[in-house]
């Protein structure tokens, strides 16, 4: 079953609970429903200017490359705008190869080659369209991929910096999946911030290292506003799911519980996207995208670049 779990008021002023196996919306008009109505209308959901969602896992395995993933399938399934998933980690498993891809270029080449992306179809050369309309940038996959990211004069503060405006004025939705290395470089960049936890025994400890590791650097507000992910949750796990939400409940925005599916278990580097999922994960990844878009209105500030989109 899907679970979420906010801890502010809904933008239709209601807020989740779990009655057995479906979820009640209490608000102004609300009835019984699975949620699935509302999810796909929160998904939908108008904004001004562009936004840029950071998905971290909170220990190795957690599953953020995947989330990251099924987050940017299902928000360009459900939006009209343009989605771009930027892969910005390493490894066999990395976003890059769970998708086919079109494009040889990569996140280290567009950061080289910034002066010359002319308009959209200049930024399109150097991205793979899926089927579900989501766009990746992707990342290097050689022996000297990880030790490139660390490099400050490729990925200097400024380049970041252009890259993430290049990217506003092309996309509505950016969606980060970064390297540790990179982590804490691309937080200042983050409209909402999504973090992962397993949901298994080294959950609870999980999320108390990383809301203390946010915290000292500076995002402690980033950090009210994030969504928790639980992945992987079954009727064994629950323990330690209810666990993970205890350390969690009243620090993050909302919770969302993503149950167990063999098409995402780790270490499986096939091709999937939402469509392949059973019912109760492609509602989850729904209600997690919905949850993403609803707390677009609670962002700080609008940046000059998404002004300019925004014209």
């Amino acid at each position: 079953d899907v679970d979420v779990e906010e801890h502010e008021a809904g933008p239709c002023g209601g807020e989740f609970g779990l009655h057995g196996d479906r979820r009640v919306v209490i608000g102004p008009g609300a009835g019984r429903t699975d949620g699935s109505e509302i999810d796909e209308a929160r998904a939908k959901a108008m904004f001004t200017g562009s936004r840029r969602v950071v998905v971290l896992g909170c220990t190795g395995g957690a599953g953020q490359t995947t989330t990251a993933l099924m987050l940017g399938h299902t928000l360009a399934r459900y939006r009209e705008d343009r989605v771009l998933a930027v892969d910005a980690n390493t490894g066999a498993n990395a976003l890059s190869s769970r998708i086919q891809a079109e494009s040889p270029e990569t996140l280290t080449s567009l950061l080289a080659g910034l002066d010359g992306v002319n308009g959209y179809l200049g930024m399109r050369a150097y991205t793979s369209r899926c089927a579900s309309g989501l766009e990746v940038l992707a990342g290097d996959a050689d022996s000297g991929a990880e030790q490139r990211l660390s490099d400050r004069t490729l990925f200097s503060d400024r380049r970041l910096g252009r890259t993430m405006d290049l990217l506003d004025r092309h996309y509505k939705l950016v969606v980060v999946d970064p390297a540790a290395a990179l982590a804490a470089r691309v937080l200042p960049y983050a409209d909402q911030l999504v973090l992962v936890v397993p949901a298994s025994e080294d959950g609870p400890d999980a999320v108390a290292m990383t809301y203390e590791w946010l915290d000292g650097h500076g995002c402690a507000d980033l950090r009210k506003r994030a969504i928790m992910v639980v992945n992987g949750v079954s009727r064994r796990s629950m323990g330690d799911v209810e666990q993970a939400e205890a350390v969690a409940r009243g620090r993050c925005r909302a919770i969302v519980r993503v149950p167990w599916e063999d098409e995402l278990a780790p270490g499986r580097s096939e091709r999937v996207e939402p469509s392949h999922l059973r019912a109760p994960g492609r509602r989850a990844y729904l209600a997690l995208a919905g949850v993403v878009v609803a707390g677009f209105g609670t962002a700080q500030a609008v940046r000059p670049s998404e002004e300019e989109v925004a014209q």
